[in-house]
């Protein structure tokens, strides 16, 4: 049975103590540490380990393996813990063990936890997982609230702005509410990409082109304006900078990605980013992004 996870309130990270778990740590403990809240650092061992060939006879010898392998995880996050505690006096740090699959026990803390946060491999993830997802795919597709991607090379520029990818839907709505109390809160620009790719645009009827049905950008910047003036209003002096972007809207997330602090995307969305959760733009913009990637659920999602 897996663990369930005390988790309100606090930044959940989750670890398997690998080199990009620790940048994904490190990032979670910044911003724990600037939020004043509780960092939780999470590791999770299967409910049944099977040991590696090397540690065969470890295991055997043993008896009880899995409180063995349950041992050795705590005296390693708790090794970790004292190392975040050092490099963030005052910050708590509190750990767990949690029994179960990584990204179900990750996705059950989403329900209470201000933030869960996942590391990724980037742009260099074997193809396999690409195509089929990993931990973080997995914890992101299941999340009951926001989500941090930190990729290996996905580098956050403190002073960079948010970036928040947008269309008329109710996720991209919770996307851009929390975007921009993100950009608030650190005190930078916000800026707002809305995408739209015209090849859907090319082709009519029995092949004719549809080219004069294209919309004028002019009209989708003001519809987009229109989009995000609730936060004009409820955030005074944020400096907001709306961009309408023709292309794919996965590539031109990762594109506005390079020098932001933060990229925020909805869980759901229309056009072009219809099934971002589950489909190929989420891959690639959660692995390609040029800064930590955090996906947000409308309320009630």
């Amino acid at each position: 049975m897996a663990t369930t996870l005390d988790a309100r309130g606090k930044i959940v990270v989750g670890t398997d103590l690998s080199g990009r778990a620790g940048v994904a740590v490190d990032w979670a403990a910044e911003r724990a540490a600037k939020r004043g809240v509780p960092l939780l650092i999470v590791m999770a061992v299967p409910e049944v380990p099977i040991p590696r060939r090397s540690r065969m006879f470890e295991a055997l010898s043993t008896g009880d393996w899995p409180n063995r392998l349950t041992e050795m995880a705590k005296d390693k996050i708790n090794a970790l813990k004292d190392k975040v505690a050092e490099r963030h006096p005052g910050l708590t740090v509190e750990t767990a063990v949690a029994t179960g699959i990584a990204s179900y026990v990750l996705a059950q803390a989403s329900k209470t936890a201000d933030l869960v946060v996942v590391g990724a491999r980037g742009e260099h993830a074997p193809l396999k997982v690409r195509a089929l997802g990993g931990t973080a795919d997995a914890v992101v597709a299941h999340a009951h609230g926001p989500v941090a991607v930190v990729t290996d090379h996905g580098i956050a520029t403190p002073a960079g702005p948010v970036v928040v990818g947008v269309d008329d839907s109710p996720e991209a709505d919770a996307a851009l509410k929390f975007a921009a109390d993100e950009a608030a809160a650190n005190g930078v620009q916000l800026r707002v990409i809305h995408a739209w790719d015209v090849a859907p645009w090319m082709m009519g009827p029995m092949g004719v082109t549809a080219m004069q049905s294209l919309p004028p950008i002019e009209t989708l910047k003001d519809g987009v304006e229109v989009f995000v003036e609730p936060v004009r209003d409820s955030h005074p002096g944020l400096d907001i900078d709306v961009k309408v972007i023709e292309g794919r809207p996965s590539a031109a997330l990762v594109e506005a990605s390079v020098g932001a602090s933060v990229l925020v995307v909805g869980s759901r969305g229309l056009g072009g980013f219809t099934g971002l959760l589950l489909g190929s733009t989420s891959k690639e913009v959660l692995r390609d992004a040029e800064a930590p990637v955090i996906v947000t659920r409308a309320e009630g999602a």
